[in-house]
C-alpha cells in the first residue's frame, strides 16, 4: 500500500474521497462520522460508522468517501479477536439486531 500518514488518523470533510491502491489486507477504521467503502469489482457497498472497521479484500482501487465530517485510519489488519468474531457472527445470524440495538440506544 502506498499511503503514509504523519498522524494516527485522517480527518475527512463531507463527501471527501480517498483512493487507496494496493490496500488488500489493510483495515479501514472509522473513528468518527461515517464512511462509504467500495472496491474495484466488488458489488458490495460498505458503510462504516464510528467504531467499525473493514479489511480491504480485493485488489485494485478502493474508494473511501466521507458521508459527513469524520476521521479514519488505514493500517495493517489485526487478527480478529474472539469478541469481534462473536459480534460479526451475531450480526449475520440475527438480522435486524443492529437496528434493535440502535433503537434501544446501545
Amino acid at each position: 500500500m502506498n499511503i503514509e500518514l504523519n498522524q494516527d488518523s485522517l480527518c475527512l470533510q463531507p463527501k471527501q474521497l480517498v483512493k487507496v491502491r494496493g490496500g488488500r489486507g489493510h483495515s479501514v477504521v472509522c473513528h468518527r462520522g461515517s464512511v462509504w467503502v467500495t472496491q474495484h469489482g466488488d458489488p458490495r457497498d460498505i458503510v462504516l460508522t464510528a467504531g467499525e472497521a473493514f479489511t480491504l479484500d480485493r485488489g485494485g482501487v478502493a474508494l473511501l468517501q466521507a458521508l459527513g465530517p469524520g476521521a479514519i485510519s488505514i493500517g495493517q489488519a489485526q487478527a480478529p479477536t474472539r469478541a469481534s468474531r462473536l459480534s460479526a457472527w451475531l450480526k449475520s445470524a440475527l438480522p435486524g439486531a443492529g437496528s434493535a440495538r440502535a433503537a434501544a440506544g446501545i
